[in-house]
């Protein structure tokens, strides 16, 4: 019983620590940029992907959150109505992007040539998300049988 315990506030911890070191990267580097220029417009533009590149991290620090809950749902038991909600939401959200990436993939990349190449790198790509939403999932269905 304790190993889960440890499992589930280490994937917790893991998460957290991987949001504020994202978090913090992302705003010193927002506010180290320079005023707005032709010359410094380089640096806007990499700070857009940085912008993009956390917006990436985010399926991952919410699956290792919804993996400490799996792990160990009684840590969480005055939590479960806030859990279904968010899980929820969560579910519909990830497998709502990964559907509408998908689409406007294929709707881009017409004709399709290889499409069992394309459509496994689509899927392996869009991974963060669709695993975020089955981890919701698992864990709608955990707090509602609890």
């Amino acid at each position: 019983m304790e190993i889960k315990k440890i499992a589930a506030v280490a994937f917790i911890v893991l998460g957290v620590t991987i949001l504020a070191f994202s978090s913090t990267e992302l705003i010193l580097t927002r506010l180290s940029l320079p005023p707005w220029s032709v010359q410094t417009e380089g640096k806007y533009v990499a700070y857009g992907l940085q912008v993009w590149a956390f917006l990436w991290t985010l399926p991952l620090v919410v699956s290792l959150l919804l993996a400490g809950y799996l792990v160990y749902p009684s840590m969480f038991r005055r939590f479960y109505a806030a859990i279904r909600v968010l899980s929820l939401l969560l579910a519909i959200g990830g497998f709502g992007v990964t559907a509408l990436v998908m689409r406007a993939a294929v709707i881009n990349y017409l004709p399709l040539v290889s499409i069992p190449i394309f459509m496994l790198t689509s899927i392996a790509g869009l991974s963060p998300f669709w695993i975020m939403a089955l981890l919701a999932v698992l864990a709608f269905r955990q707090s509602r049988s609890a």
